[in-house]
């Protein structure tokens, strides 16, 4: 009986845990990436802006590279080639290494510009989240890194394919931003800055993804395809009624697009139409009006000849909304005589904008020879004036054109899930671990979220002397915040699981992109010091 007990006859239990070596291995599509970026931040500071080593430069590899990868993830969705997997991989690892690299060497531009000025936290007054441009490189970075965290698991390999055009579009806006360098406020000048606004930054990401864990959760729980539809036809609806400015729903009401004009670094309340882009928006709405009414018609009563319409009808307007945005590049790069190509509903109110700055710039006296003018005039002879000098490029209306680059890529991805359902489906994990990885991401993503406040509100204290104020973008986090404090709420406490989850967290991600664009373009309060 004591032999049966010597150790000899005992079978050794391999080790559930893999072993350090193959989990260093499973690392390092995430580590050779930040070690390659730290080799081009090193090589920046050590020789200077040689070749590419400049941010303007790396950033826009990397946009090329997270495009690539979003071409090859979504491509794989259809033809589930494992050296399409490994390519995509690879892009995002190119990309986010160009994208950190290119934001931290912001750093060392800003300070060269300025010569290195001695603040109260030395070179951290240079740390590159001066504007709203370099926030959104952090955002990026952030994304990109929670991305190649998760898709650097085959099984988790597709969720590449939703985050990646969503970084893509971001990135875009970025560069539409300009990449100009500003002088931080004085008031400002705190180490409380850098800790704050990283934070949000890798907050931001873990919840771009998480919105992407969510989208794929619900296809995977059988959500119909014609309410996804729905729901981005009725996005495009809120694009196409706010976008061409000062409320005259230029696209439906007049088929009419164009940017903001440029005059001596400012842009001005005033818009130059583009030829053939209002008629092929307007058109583009009109054919998601119909798709909309087929899908909800065919909802009420099951009709497969509606609802093979109404999909018809969808993949028409992602044609037309590609050729909108191609052909408002076009124009914008090649408009000229900028005086004739604005709509002359729009002179009486840029005549009274004009008129207010003159008025600022004559110490609260018109010019005797304008003040009895008709404001409509006096903005024509303006603009007859200084027409030599007008412009317009990409960057007059960078939000914009970032929402209708992102309506493409929406229709696009809709269109094409709509289409190989079932395929994309087989290559997502069970709904058990798609629900296991959102409650993971959303459960990294709120403490951070709420480390954002509280390091906000002891900014606030030292730059403003309060540590709430109300602010558009303090309510906006907060509010955030507490989305997704709503998801883990119910989850804990009242076990909610699925959908509803799923909700809550595209709920969520939707204040987030609102928060880091919406104060600087819609509401004005202290965080609008971000220029774009």
């Amino acid at each position: 009986m004591s032999s049966i007990v010597e150790p000899k006859h005992i079978t050794e239990i391999p080790s559930l845990e893999p072993k350090f070596k193959e989990k260093l291995l499973g690392m390092m599509p995430v580590i050779l990436p930040i070690l390659a970026a730290l080799v081009l931040i090193y090589s920046r500071a050590k020789f200077g802006p040689n070749g590419f080593l400049n941010e303007g430069a790396l950033t826009m590899l990397a946009l090329i590279c997270y495009i690539t990868a979003s071409v090859v993830l979504v491509t794989n969705l259809l033809v589930k080639e494992q050296v399409l997997n490994r390519l995509g991989l690879l892009s995002i690892g190119l990309g986010y290494c160009f994208n950190l690299s290119g934001w931290m060497i912001r750093w060392i531009e800003a300070g060269d510009a300025e010569g290195w000025k001695d603040g109260i936290n030395g070179f951290w007054r240079y740390y590159p989240l001066d504007t709203l441009y370099a926030l959104t490189l952090g955002f990026c970075c952030g994304a990109a890194l929670t991305t190649l965290v998760i898709v650097r698991k085959p099984k988790y390999s597709f969720l590449g394919s939703l985050s990646m055009p969503i970084i893509s579009v971001i990135l875009t806006i970025a560069v539409l931003f300009g990449n100009e360098i500003h002088t931080l406020m004085p008031i400002l000048d705190s180490y409380w800055r850098p800790i704050h606004v990283s934070v949000a930054t890798i907050a931001y990401g873990v919840c771009l993804v998480s919105f992407g864990v969510a989208f794929a959760y619900l296809l995977k729980d059988g959500v119909r395809s014609e309410a996804i539809a729905i729901a981005v036809i009725l996005y495009g609806f809120l694009i196409y009624f706010t976008i061409g400015g000062y409320g005259s729903l230029a696209v439906p009401f007049h088929a009419e697009y164009g940017p903001n004009i440029y005059f001596m670094k400012s842009f001005l309340p005033v818009r130059a139409v583009l030829s053939g882009v209002g008629p092929l928006m307007a058109l583009t709405l009109l054919v998601m009006t119909l798709a909309l009414a087929a899908f909800i018609y065919e909802w009420v009563k099951p009709d497969a000849k509606l609802k093979k319409m109404g999909w018809n009808l969808f993949r028409i307007s992602v044609v037309l909304q590609a050729l909108a945005v191609v052909v408002m590049f076009v124009q914008i790069r090649n408009v000229n005589d900028l005086a004739s190509k604005i709509p002359q509903r729009q002179y009486p109110a840029f005549g009274e904008w004009l008129t207010t700055e003159m008025t600022k710039e004559n110490n609260g006296a018109m010019p005797p020879e304008l003040a009895k003018m008709p404001q409509a005039e006096v903005a024509r002879l303006w603009i007859n004036d200084k027409a030599a000098t007008l412009t317009v490029s990409l960057k007059s209306n960078p939000v914009e054109v970032g929402a209708l680059i992102s309506l493409f890529v929406c229709l696009f991805l809709v269109a094409l899930f709509a289409w190989k359902r079932k395929d994309v489906e087989a290559l997502m994990p069970s709904l058990e671990a798609l629900d296991s990885l959102l409650y993971k991401t959303v459960g990294v993503a709120f403490p951070l979220l709420c480390l954002l406040l509280i390091t906000g509100a002891v900014w606030a204290n030292e730059s403003w002397g309060r540590y709430w104020g109300w602010d558009p973008k303090e309510t906006g986090a907060l509010i955030a915040t507490m989305a997704y404090a709503g998801f883990l709420h119910t989850r804990i406490a009242h076990g909610w699981r699925g959908r509803r989850s799923a909700y809550f967290a595209l709920l969520g991600f939707a204040l987030v992109i609102f928060t880091w664009l919406g104060v600087s373009f819609i509401l004005v309060g202290l965080h609008s010091y971000a220029q774009v």
